[in-house]
Parts: structure tokens; sequence; C-alpha cells
């Protein structure tokens, strides 16, 4: 096995990752061609001295059982590696082949793995990876994820050969519904009818940055969110969609059918300025969905004339990088108050020229206390806010890279209290105790070093008890890099242990009741959500319980020259 860095193998580990990958990959590129494994292509990735564990157990557990949808698992007791039944490449054929029973000429056959942990260390390498797998047959389909721990054996510069693989999970769901596919992309038919509308979000990001002038602030990262409301109260919801500057802003309105047409001009909101996010709540009382819109680095506030109809109340300037939006009645005078979250100071604002270090990126990467400030603008009436932020004692720890924000009372006092997920460090949960705010997070066990991009309230075990869900990064390169000894080999023990965190994935904090939170992640089986933006809790087949459903992933540009 060759290195591919500089020759001093510092990096080893990730040479080896990326050997190994590639002999992984012959079973992708041989499963996916006719849904079953080909012996000639297995002889190339197992040694002749292959032995191994059963990767479909003979029993598994059903957790869940529906008329569309039947979920099993299987976690093995201890190690998983409880047997050598399967030997040389004829066993592992037929252990593979087991994994897939009768998926020979279905359609959409998908295989991956990551490598989440690299150990050069003992007789072989071992790694640990995940696995996924899934398939379609008309209405039916299957899917596969599993944790392997794998043996390999090197032998002069040849590709590692596999000598050891045990099955540590194995999680199966398979169902039907129309398609195979559990949602169904409904897009070219809800917009039929707002043609405009379609042509401009039938575009990718790349399309639009590569025919308008930087200027307008089409940002690669695509941050931008959408707000859901019935503006005109037929008791249809709405969707009013913040888009980059350049292209205007979409007030999507609902017809009996489903379809939507746009309302954004009529209704004076199509604005061409960069729009990162949305509310559609009453500011008012009046009984219908007023707007909150962030304009670049301004928060526009927007009354509703219950028609759909918007017209310009307050231009509130902000500091740093608005982002997210917030509302709740935070001190209990009956009207909505709005809490708005400040991403970088001039992260990614209009804002030109040479940044100085440690403020125009995070800094430090794993702790940042650099970033723009978040704000809280209490409804004084009549259209007036207030910026009372540092009054109510939300000034505290306010200075962290803050992507979401969202109210709940999880203490059960009667108050709301505030949960703020902030990107490269540690999360904030502010106290409410009659209008002024504590960050308890730490004492809570809730402040979640990682990077914080969503945040979601639900009692999800049915205790009555508002738990917490937080989206952050799931990363196979931080799983294995920042295990390794000559990773930051200077710095502090509990450092090292934050940098690893932070690649964990998504996090599930469960109420004690105490004031306190359990992290329940890794039992409920939760984190690994990849790049998570947005995670809510949605009952998505109607069973009357709150299931996850996160939105993830990355830039993916036309040219991949750069991947």
């Amino acid at each position: 096995m060759k290195g591919t860095d500089d020759g001093s193998g510092v990096w080893a580990s990730e040479d080896f990752n990326l050997a190994a990958g590639r002999q992984l990959h012959l079973l992708v590129a041989d499963l996916q061609s006719d849904g079953q494994f080909d012996p000639d292509v297995v002889a190339r990735l197992a040694s002749a001295d292959f032995r191994g564990g059963a990767l479909r157990p003979e029993s598994m557990t059903t957790v869940h059982e529906s008329e569309s949808l039947s979920v099993r698992r299987h976690v093995a007791e201890g190690t998983g590696k409880t047997t050598g039944r399967y030997r040389g490449v004829e066993g592992l054929v037929e252990s593979l082949q087991r994994l897939v029973p009768g998926w020979k000429g279905w359609s959409d056959v998908q295989l991956h793995f990551k490598i989440v942990s690299v150990s050069l260390e003992g007789p072989r390498v071992t790694t640990r990876v995940l696995m996924e797998a899934g398939a379609r047959q008309g209405d039916r389909f299957v899917q596969l994820r599993g944790r392997w721990s794998c043996g390999w054996e090197l032998v002069d510069d040849a590709p590692p050969r596999l000598v050891e693989l045990h099955n540590d999970s194995l999680e199966e769901v398979t169902g039907s519904s129309p398609g195979g596919r559990l949602l169904v992309d409904s897009t070219a038919t809800v917009l039929k009818g707002a043609g405009e509308t379609r042509k401009q979000l039938g575009h990718s990001v790349d399309h639009w940055r590569g025919r308008l002038q930087a200027e307008m602030g089409v940002a690669l990262h695509g941050h931008q969110g959408l707000a859901i409301g019935d503006v005109n109260g037929d008791g249809l919801d709405d969707i009013y969609l913040a888009q980059p500057g350049g292209m205007p802003n979409r007030l999507l309105v609902q017809q009996p059918d489903g379809t939507v047409v746009d309302k954004a001009a009529v209704g004076g909101v199509d604005w061409l300025d960069r729009s990162r996010s949305a509310l559609l709540v009453d500011f008012d009382n009046d009984g219908d969905q007023d707007l909150a819109c962030v304009l670049n680095i301004n928060l526009v506030l927007m009354e509703n004339d219950g028609d759909g109809v918007f017209t310009e109340r307050d231009v509130i300037f902000s500091t740093g990088d608005p982002y997210s939006l917030a509302a709740a009645d935070f001190d209990g005078d009956g009207d909505l108050d709005l809490y708005v979250t400040g991403y970088g100071a001039g992260f990614l604002a209009n804002r030109t020229g040479a940044g100085v270090q440690g403020e125009a990126i995070p800094y430090p990467y794993h702790d940042a206390n650099n970033g723009g400030p978040n704000r809280l603008f209490r409804n004084e009436g009549d259209w007036q806010f207030s910026d009372v932020t540092d009054a109510v004692g939300l000034g505290h720890n306010n200075r962290r890279w803050s992507f979401a924000a969202s109210w709940s009372d999880y203490d059960g006092d009667g108050d709301l209290d505030l949960y703020v997920a902030n990107d490269y460090g540690r999360n904030c949960l502010y106290r409410n105790q009659k209008g002024r705010f504590t960050d308890v997070a730490a004492g809570a066990g809730v402040e979640d070093i990682a990077a914080g991009m969503s945040v979601a309230w639900c009692d999800y075990n049915g205790d009555g008890r508002p738990d917490l869900y937080v989206g952050n990064m799931f990363s196979s390169a931080g799983e294995r890099i920042a295990y390794q000894r000559q990773f930051q080999p200077d710095a502090r023990a509990g450092v090292r242990q934050q940098f690893q965190r932070h690649a964990r994935g998504n996090t599930l904090f469960e109420n004690t009741g105490k004031g306190t939170f359990r992290d329940v992640s890794i039992d409920r089986d939760v984190t690994m959500g990849r790049w998570a933006w947005g995670s809510p809790f949605v009952d998505i087949n109607n069973d009357g319980r709150p299931d996850v459903l996160v939105a993830n992933g990355y830039i993916t540009g036309e040219d991949t020259g750069d991947l």
C-alpha cells in the first residue's frame, strides 16, 4: 500500500482509509450492477484466510410493525465476534448474499460504506465501517443499515485484504408504498400553476451564481429558509420562500387542489434582497399571520391585511448577520416577541475588505466566541419593538456563531425558555425566570459542543416533558482523525475530547424533570444524520408518535472536480 502523504507516515491511518475504501468499493460496483455478489470480485477483496460471522443474524427483533412498514433490529452482544462460521472467499460470498437475498432483478440497488475508525495497532489493521444498502421492486422496498468490524492484512504494496468481518449491528426496514418510496416528490405537480417560480426553483444555486452578479448575494451555501402559515384565512397552509439576492422571494398560496400560485408581488413581499429566513405569525393579535423577514442585515416587519397583502410597519437594523427567527411571548404580556440569531460579525453580510483573523472567521474552531450578537426584540404593541437583549440577561454568552433557536417551557414553571444552537462550539440554554434569563446549559448538560445547526423540542417518549433534539454534523473523517494519537498532540485532554465530540453528529437530550437532561443519542441511535441543517419532529406515518425528519447535505455542484 503506497502512502499519499509527504512520506513521513504521520497520517498512515488516512492512507489506509483510502486503500480500504477502494477495496470496499469493489462490493459497491458489484452489487449495484445486478443485485448480487460475484465471487471473482469478492476474491479481489478477501484473503484466502478470511473468517467471519453472519452478516444477517439468524433472528432479529421487530421494533415497529404497521401495514406499510416493518423495522427489525439486531445488536450483537459484546464485540460481535461470536463465530468464524464463514471461511475463505466462498464463505464471504455466502454471508454477503444472505445479507441481500433475492435482490437480483430489483431496481435502484444501492450500497454505501463509511469508514469511521482506523486502528494500526495490533497484529492487523482494524476498521469500523458503517454500511447502508437498499433496493426497490415495484411498490416494495428494503433498506439495510449496519455496523461492521473489519480486520485487514497488508502484503507489500498490494491492496489490503479482508481477513475478518463481523456484524456489530443490523437494522432492516421493509415496506410497501407507491413507487417503492415512503415520500414521493410532488414538486412538479404542486408548482404546475406557478410557471415562473417553477423555472426559478428548477435550477441549482450554482446555476444562478454563474448568471448573477456576486454583489447580489447569491451565496454558494444556499442558506435560505421558509415559513409556513395561512396568509389569506382560507384554512390552507401557504409557504413564504426566502431566496438568494437577485431573485424574488416567493409567496406560494395553496389552492384547494393542492397546487400553489405565487402571490408575492400582489402581497408586496417579492423583495430581491438576499433573504435568509422568515416567520409567519400574528404580531398584532388581529387574527391573521403577519410576516417577519431577514433581508441582508435588516429585519423587516410586515402587517397582513387578512387577505395576504402586506404593509411595512418597521425595519430593524441588526449588527452582524441575522439568521434564524423564533417568536414567543417570553414576558407573558399577551403578544409575541422576536428573537433573532446572528451568525458571524459580517461573515456573510455585504461587507467587503480584508477580515481580521479571529473576527471574520470562527476562532477557536471548537469553542468560538467571536460571532455576531443575537437580539431579543420585545413587542411593545402597535408595531413598536425594543431591543431588550442585555436588559433581560440574554447578553451573556452572546457572541457565538448561532444558527437556530427555539422556545419551550422545559422546566414546567409556566414561562418559555430558550435554546440556541451554535456552530463551532457550545450551545446555550437560557432559563426564563419571570422575564429574566440565565444560561444554564452547562449545569443542565446540554452544551453539546459541536456544529449546532438546528433545534427541535418534543416529548418523544411520552412522559409529559419536552425533550431536545439538536442537529449537528456527522463526519466520518472527523471520527477517524480526531481519535488518532498524532491529532492535536499538544492539546489538553479536554480539548481533544471536544474535537472528537464535534464529529459525532446529532444529539437527543431526554428531559429528566429535574432541570437536567440525559444524552440518549447513542442508545436511541440518532447521531448519524450527516450534516443536519434541519431536524424537526414530524409524525410521518400518522401513528401518533413523533418521528425525526432530517434535512442534510452540503454543496454538490455540477463540476465535481473539487471533491
